[in-house]
Formats: C-alpha cells, structure tokens, sequence
C-alpha cells in the first residue's frame, strides 16, 4: 500500500497550530515562541515531513529564501589542520549563524595533494542549489579564482580579503593581536623574544613578521623562526634552540605551539613566568587549564564564523551592491599566570 504523502497541513494538525506557523518554522523566521518552534519540529520529525525548496521559495518574499538555496559550502583551507580548536570553534559560529537563517553548511577541507583538493571543490560546486562559500583559512590564488567562477557570493574569514572586487570578508585582527601580545611582553621587560609561527607564505605568519619587524629596536631583539605546523615540533624546537646556548626571555606564538614550547622549557628546568614569560594567540579551550596558564591573544571564534554567515546572506539579499562588504574581528589581551605582569594596555600603532 502507498504511503501518504506528509503534508504542511498534517504537521499542523499534530503540532496544534496554524499551517501559517509551520511555514514560519520551516523559514527560521524569529516571531515564533521557541516552545512552538520545538513542538512543530517534534511534530515533522515524528510524521517523517521533509518540506519542498521549491514551494518554500514560491511563497517566500526574501530573496535568500525565494532562490531556494538553502545550503552553502563551508571551505578550510590547508594548514588549518595546525590550529584544530580555532577552526573548529569557527564552524560552531557557522552552524549556529546558519542555523538561525534557515541555511546549511557543506563541511570541506583541501587537501595537501592539489588534485584531490580540484576533486573535492568539483563535487561541492556540482551541488545545483549553493547560495555562496565560506573560506577559512589560508587558500592560493588559483584556488580561490576557482571557486569565485563557480559560485557568485565568497566570503573569506580569518584571513585577508583578495585584493579583487566583490568578495566579502571577515578578518581577524592579527597584526593588531601580534602587535598587542609584543608590546605586553615588551612592558613587563623582555628584550630577547622568540616567535614561532606557521610557512612564510601563510597570512598568520606576515603578520607576527610584521609585528615583530615593527618592535625590534636596539636594545630588542626579536626572532621569528617559520615552518611549525605541530605542538610537538614546537617542543622540539625550544628544547633544540636551548641546549645550542641561544636562549630568551620572552616568546610568542600560537597557543598550540605555545603549550609545546611550554612543555620543553619545563623539561629544562627553566621557570615560567619567571625566566621565560610566554603569550598565545586564539586562546583556545586549554590556554587556561595548562600549568601555568596561558596569557594569550583572544579573538572571538564563533563571532568570526556567525559574522561569515551574515556577510553571505546579506550578499546575497543585496546582489546589486556594488561595494564589498568587510568586517574586522578585533582581539583583546587574556592576562593569565604564563606572564604574571599587570593588565595591559591597548597597543601603540606599527613604528616605522
């Protein structure tokens, strides 16, 4: 025997409210009381309703929900894997952004090998019904020219917006952070700091150049030493720099290699904050559960990957805008027992 197809009407029924509200529900509108909300989405998931894009769209005055698409890509680019906590705290804010919005994320992540990296944009640009992509992280040129020609609305988040037109963008502040974490370390009196940060090319590691170049003075010396992509090889590293006789007082990177340079200084007997005073950067879940704490450089994660969502929706409720939209997540200092010093102050702008 066949089976009836569910219908708005049924849902309505068992939910105890208007055909109207389920509609309401099924777009994300936000004027329906929460315990409405669960009761109607109860109601579909028991009766098994799956509702129509097409007649979603039909009965929708908004532009995002009128296109009927509901789904977008959410793209991390390569080297992300050296940061697992910052992004994933990203794609929190997305789904919970998205969400709000009635949309959906399609995860991906490139890979090292640029083949399959084509393959899998292939597969995610196949999908006919893209409203847009997300991109986090570090991608190339060619990588992101790709994906403009296959979907209209791109927002690039974390990292520096393309120099070409009609991209959106929501960057972190990291130069602005790294001058911020320099300049606290600077004031509690380190003059030899370290820096250990990902490849020269990444956008990440231009900034804490950048920084560090701004800083370093005469009576400052700053190092910046590239190519780290694991806490371990962090670990490694310090334990090598030190038992060459090349030590310092201060350093400075990502929170993730922090905790391995850490890690090393303890196994030498080097005392933190006392001999060594260490800031972060991202200020990631365990910055504050290490021993010593962390001091570290915080962005707002979620309120990086939520302002993405936005910037694409409104991308897409606005096509014929023609100026890019551009947002900066600002960071904040987190003082914790690593660096033992007093509130900071906000940073002075780039010398030189």
């Amino acid at each position: 025997m066949k089976k009836q197809k569910v219908s708005i009407a049924h849902v309505a029924k068992k939910a105890g409210v208007s055909s109207m509200t389920v509609s309401r529900v099924i777009r994300g509108e936000p004027f329906v009381r929460e315990e409405t909300r669960q009761r109607v989405v109860a109601s579909m998931k028991e009766l098994g309703y799956i509702p129509s894009a097409a007649a979603q769209s039909l009965r929708s005055h908004d532009r995002l929900r009128a296109s009927g698409t509901r789904l977008f890509a959410l793209i991390f680019g390569s080297g992300t894997e050296s940061s697992v906590s910052f992004f994933h705290d990203i794609a929190r804010g997305v789904e919970e952004a998205a969400s709000e919005f009635g949309l959906c994320p399609l995860h991906v992540t490139m890979q090292e090998n640029p083949e399959a990296s084509w393959l899998r944009l292939q597969t995610i640009f196949s999908v006919s019904s893209l409203c847009g992509a997300l991109l986090a992280g570090q991608f190339s040129a060619e990588d992101i020219r790709f994906i403009r020609e296959n979907v209209k609305n791109v927002v690039v988040l974390d990292g520096p917006s393309p120099k070409d037109n009609g991209f959106g963008s929501v960057e972190s502040g990291n130069l602005e952070g790294s001058l911020l974490a320099l300049d606290y370390l600077i004031g509690l009196g380190c003059r030899r700091i370290l820096v250990i940060t990902v490849e020269r090319e990444h956008y990440f590691a231009q900034a804490m150049a950048l920084a560090a170049g701004s800083r370093r003075s005469a009576d400052c010396t700053i190092e910046v030493l590239y190519d780290c992509f694991k806490s371990l090889e962090a670990h490694e590293l310090v334990l090598k720099l030190w038992k060459s006789g090349k030590h310092y007082d201060g350093l400075f990177s990502t929170d993730d290699f922090a905790i391995g340079a850490m890690k090393a200084l303890q196994e030498l007997k080097v005392t933190v904050p006392g001999e060594v005073k260490i800031v972060g950067f991202d200020d990631i879940m365990y910055s504050s559960l290490t021993v010593p704490s962390l001091t570290s450089i915080r962005i707002d994660k979620y309120l990086l990957g939520a302002e993405a969502v936005r910037t694409l929706v409104a991308m897409t409720r606005s096509p014929d805008k023609s100026i890019d939209m551009k947002k900066v997540i600002r960071p904040s200092l987190i003082v914790r027992e690593s660096t033992g010093g007093p509130t900071p102050l906000q940073p002075g702008p780039p010398q030189g």
